[in-house]
């Protein structure tokens, strides 16, 4: 596979010369909180037009509890490997890397409204998507221990970012792929919470990519549990580019 940050880095160029990062803090519902929801799967995900896939998904994850804060339960086996599936094939060239150093929660409208492929919802656990998109976990080195990739305090990333801006550079007398490219070293990944299915074979999973005001991108993929090792799927759950 071409290694996916040269292509982003050609992207952005060519946009230049042609988000901010949201961090949600939310707390998991608790299982007593779910019951009182009557939050349930629906009897069949077989729905063509997506529309009743749609609107149980909307209802379960905004009629959940709205309080915020961190998940304190241990990442599983599965988590940790899906995270490690998501950077080495985003970042397959093994370049330095900064990684923040918490999730953030599956975006509720993006489950509701903006997934692309009912394929990429139609397996999911109803209570897992809800959890997934009211909490968030901390990140240590024992989930990359790789040297190259460096855990981080994203609001201290994103205050770097704004320093080394394309546009701050393009401005300052950089060409545009000396001020991509220095934008794109300094700039900030970050992974979502993970939403599986009962059996927990198939895994859905957001990222974003943030370099700078109209620098970045980031999508949401599906992984698929095979002879033990998590492997993205063909489906396309949708992406951004700015």
């Amino acid at each position: 596979m071409r290694v996916r940050a040269v292509a982003g880095i050609s992207a952005v160029i060519v946009v230049l010369t042609g988000g901010a990062l949201l961090v949600s803090r939310f707390i998991p519902p608790s299982t007593t909180e779910l019951a009182t929801k009557h939050i349930v799967p629906p009897s069949s995900w077989a729905d063509p037009d997506c529309a009743k896939l749609r609107r149980a998904v909307r209802t379960a994850v905004r009629d959940a509890s709205k309080r915020t804060t961190t998940n304190m339960a241990a990442l599983s086996h599965d988590e940790v490997a899906v995270y490690q599936a998501v950077v080495q094939q985003w970042n397959s060239d093994g370049r330095r890397l900064s990684v923040a150093d918490r999730t953030f929660a599956l975006d509720k409208e993006s489950l509701a409204d903006r997934i692309s492929s009912c394929e990429c919802l139609r397996s999911m656990d109803v209570l897992s998507l809800v959890s997934a998109s009211h909490s968030f976990h901390a990140l240590t080195r024992s989930v990359f221990p790789e040297r190259n990739i460096r855990l981080v305090d994203a609001n201290k990333q994103l205050t770097i970012i704004q320093s080394i801006d394309p546009h701050k550079g393009m401005a300052a007398g950089k060409s545009v792929e000396k001020a991509v490219g220095d934008a794109f070293a300094g700039g900030l990944f970050s992974l979502s919470e993970i939403a599986f299915d009962r059996d927990h074979r198939q895994a859905l999973v957001s990222y974003s990519f943030v370099c700078g005001s109209r620098c970045g991108s980031g999508g949401t993929w599906l992984f698929e549990k095979v002879d033990g090792v998590w492997k993205r799927t063909t489906s396309d759950c949708g992406g951004w580019i700015s």
